[in-house]
């Protein structure tokens, strides 16, 4: 998104994170070595499609991981595919004849210095950073771990903005093809605490569940799946997420997590209710 024009285009990252200090902008003090690989989707839009049109889509309920609050002179959002599909139908509005995109003389290739990622730890296995907790998380949705636990997944985005100006942590959209269609049957929430998890933290995480039922499930509670990662859970969370099982017949997932400083990963355990 630039300020003032519009939103320019979808890109696709192709390649992981890596660390590179090879000169591209020919300014020494300015080498940026956190670096990406990535590429324009579908094809060059000249184009771009102004904000009141990505506007209208959020007021439609048909965006909404833009925190347009917090753009910028130029700004990047990760989208879901769903958005991503009414953003590429202005792109093809507006653009309807095919441009090529150019290709880029001596493109800067992906490095082969992967990010390092450190989980520090205190001896009994807890966590220093939750930074480090949901870029393990990250890292391991794009290996494709987890789906014993929560199911296949497709989308997966973190510190994504709600309508009461708070951030989930990660988010999650489940798709099953069926016959070559696509089929969006749930959506997972998942809050990260490195510590003990408290009442106010399950309160959160019911209200991102409850905002999702509404914004996304059309009211369909049993599409909407939350999950709490902590290093362990007061005595009250516990009892409440019981009673709510008994009583309302929906659950929030408890999962403690340790870290394993041996293979420098994480061991995760959930919380069993008769």
């Amino acid at each position: 998104y630039v300020k003032n024009i519009g939103v320019y285009g979808l890109w696709r990252a192709t390649s992981r994170p890596f660390f590179d200090e090879t000169d591209i902008w020919g300014e020494k003090d300015q080498k940026y070595p956190y670096r990406i690989c990535f590429a324009p989707s579908i094809r060059y839009f000249s184009k771009p499609i102004v904000l009141s049109d990505v506007l209208d889509l959020r007021d439609r309920g048909k965006i909404w991981t833009f925190d347009l609050g917090a753009i910028r002179a130029k700004n990047h959002n990760p989208i879901t595919t769903d958005e991503s599909k009414d953003l590429i139908r202005l792109f093809l509005r507006n653009n309807p004849i095919f441009h090529s995109v150019a290709s880029i003389p001596e493109p800067c290739p992906a490095g082969n210095i992967t990010l390092p990622l450190s989980l520090e730890s205190d001896s009994r296995g807890r966590i220093r950073y939750e930074g480090f907790l949901n870029a393990w998380f990250m890292r391991s949705f794009v290996d494709g771990r987890f789906k014993e636990i929560i199911g296949e997944y497709r989308d997966f985005l973190n510190f994504v903005p709600t309508s009461f100006n708070k951030v989930m942590d990660i988010f999650l959209t489940h798709v099953t093809s069926v016959d070559g269609v696509d089929i969006l049957h749930k959506f997972t929430c998942i809050e990260l605490k490195t510590g003990i998890c408290t009442e106010e933290d399950l309160n959160q995480i019911i209200k991102y569940e409850n905002w999702l039922v509404r914004k996304l499930a059309n009211g369909d509670s049993e599409m909407v799946q939350s999950v709490l990662v902590a290093f362990d859970f007061q005595d009250k969370v516990l009892e409440y997420v019981q009673k709510r099982r008994t009583i309302e017949e929906k659950t929030v997932r408890l999962l403690k997590y340790r870290v394993t400083k041996e293979q420098n990963d994480i061991i995760l355990t959930e919380i069993e209710f008769g």
